[in-house]
């Protein structure tokens, strides 16, 4: 390498090193679908950007949310944003999957959750298994019927994570019952 290569790598390097290093805690973000829409105005038609994005820290909480912005970068930025505050936590098991079966419908999305025994992985399409990587969900199988809407299935999905409830929430155990009853 000559010197004038030299210095130019060492001035990007010097460069890169005094930007604000920003920590997010472990928490990863991705983008869904970007659209761009048009509205028709008296002057002509606007475009506009609007990004649908999932964060998530791989060790049960999620969040998903759409936000839309004149610029592209604009769009992504403010939707990963929304999406960390929008956060919630999911149920998961000592496996890696989710406590029980969901059947949860959401407009014309209608979205079936099951259980998978371990080493399945996430059977899964779309919008629906990054999401689920993104909650730290390894073995789930899914089913979306209704549409292909990716925007309308993350919001399916999301309502369904948030519906799940350990097992201990769902019922009484049957031992103590047996128990009372024999004394």
């Amino acid at each position: 390498m000559n010197k004038m290569q030299e210095n130019k790598n060492t001035k990007n390097n010097n460069f890169k090193d005094k930007r604000p290093q920003q920590d997010h805690g472990g928490i990863e973000d991705r983008v869904l679908k970007i659209r761009r829409v048009s509205t028709k105005r008296a002057g002509g038609s606007s475009f506009h950007f609007s990004a649908l994005t999932a964060s998530g820290d791989h060790a049960g909480n999620v969040g998903v949310a759409i936000a839309k912005s004149k610029e592209n970068i604009n769009a992504i930025r403010k939707s990963k944003d929304k999406a960390r505050r929008q956060m919630i936590n999911v149920e998961i098991t000592k496996d890696g999957s989710i406590p029980h079966e969901v059947y949860i419908k959401n407009g014309a999305s209608k979205l079936f959750l099951k259980p998978a025994p371990l080493g399945a992985g996430i059977i899964a399409g779309g919008s629906v298994r990054q999401i689920l990587e993104l909650a730290g969900i390894k073995n789930v199988s899914a089913k979306i019927i209704g549409t292909n809407n990716q925007i309308s299935n993350a919001y399916t999905l999301i309502d369904a994570l948030k519906s799940l409830r350990k097992l201990n929430y769902k019922g009484a155990s049957v031992k103590p019952v047996i128990e009372e009853e024999t004394e």
